[in-house]
């Protein structure tokens, strides 16, 4: 069981993430519809944007079970999220390499 100050640590890492994640993706939705006017997508916006966005996601995902865990609560769901969590990590990492060939 965590301390409340390693709960608050682990929310911080989330809400830190969740910003980046918003902002890479404001970007990409700046750029792509900046695209219809004469303007071509940057390179990381082409081939990095989904990548970092799911890796992003995939830690979200995985630490929130840590956030929310009791001593007595069923776990059911939170385990399901750690798997989660992982497979959105490696989406993330196979989609990199994918944006490069297509």
């Amino acid at each position: 069981m965590l301390t409340n100050e390693q709960k608050k640590v682990i929310k911080i890492i989330i809400m830190v993430c969740t910003f980046i994640a918003l902002a890479v993706g404001v970007e990409y939705i700046i750029e792509y519809f900046m695209e219809g006017s004469g303007h071509q997508i940057s390179f990381f916006a082409n081939h990095f944007t989904l990548g970092i966005i799911l890796i992003l996601i995939g830690i979200i995902a995985f630490l929130l079970p840590f956030t929310t865990r009791n001593r007595f609560g069923d776990g059911r769901g939170d385990n399901m999220m750690l798997i989660v969590g992982v497979l959105l990590v490696l989406s993330g990492i196979i989609a990199i390499p994918l944006s490069f060939v297509f």
